[in-house]
């Protein structure tokens, strides 16, 4: 299954009403989202195609620009795949999350090692790229007893957040090396087959 049909199962498993999505790109998913509320962020600078997403910004203006109380049930974040952004959209987006709420993160579980490296925005455009955002994953599964982090493992692992008690695993790849990140994936990512969520929700 892709990341489209996860997440219109999700929201509608959930009856959630507000969207939010951090990275539309060129709004082929966003626009297939089926939800009440949609709202969408994106700077623009990777299409030369019109950009759908109603704030055209970055992530990080779009959260100081909205209101403190302005609240999301389910917050996509596909945005800047570099661990150090990603981190600062889900901290970013905690704040206004609903309390049953759900953030997920595309691009969790890299389908070959050269995808994971961190390259600066012109090197990766039309290129598959996964990005950096598993060691998001892992250091989140690794330090918030407050959030419960899963990964499904379909469409190159999709990341889920929830506000939820948790048992923080060991903290035993402090330089974030990929090969050691490989033997232990399964628990540093809290990989679960999407049949195994639906049954967790």
């Amino acid at each position: 299954m892709n990341r489209t049909q996860i997440i219109n199962n999700i929201i509608e498993k959930k009856g959630y009403k507000n969207y939010l999505e951090i990275g539309v790109g060129d709004g082929l998913h966003f626009n297939s989202v089926k939800c009440s509320n949609k709202i969408g962020v994106d700077p623009g600078i990777e299409w030369d195609g019109d950009n759908v997403a109603k704030y055209k910004m970055t992530s990080d203006e779009f959260f100081n620009f909205i209101n403190l109380d302005t609240l999301y049930d389910f917050i996509f974040i596909d945005g800047l795949h570099l661990s150090y952004q990603v981190e600062k959209d889900v901290i970013n987006s905690l704040k206004h999350l609903s309390t049953d709420g759900m953030i997920m993160l595309h691009d969790c579980n890299p389908f070959m090692y050269e995808s994971n490296h961190e390259r600066i925005i012109e090197d990766y455009w039309g290129q598959a790229w996964n990005g950096t955002v598993w060691k998001t994953i892992y250091k989140l599964r690794s330090s918030r007893e407050d959030l419960k982090v899963m990964t499904i493992d379909e469409d190159e692992g999709l990341g889920v957040i929830t506000k939820d008690k948790s048992t923080i695993i060991p903290f035993d790849n402090p330089y974030f090396e990929y090969k050691l990140f490989e033997k232990n994936i399964k628990e540093s990512l809290g990989l679960i087959s999407y049949k195994e969520y639906i049954k967790y929700l």
